[in-house]
């Protein structure tokens, strides 16, 4: 089964970036981050479409 979910530290493994960076991306209001009690979490869906939206907008400048 694939995850639904990352952490944060999973999400940096993903993207290839720093924790730090990670974190610099939650702040975003377009990045896919979200909240289940304590834990802050990276919807794995939504950063598909969030790094497919990066591209899309790195294309058309």
């Amino acid at each position: 089964m694939d995850k639904l979910t990352y952490s944060p530290t999973e999400t940096a493994q993903v993207l290839g970036v720093s924790r730090p960076t990670v974190y610099q991306l939650m702040k975003r209001t377009d990045f896919p981050v979200f909240k289940v009690g304590t834990r802050t979490l990276v919807s794995a869906e939504g950063l598909r479409a969030w790094i497919q939206a990066q591209v899309e907008r790195g294309e058309s400048e």
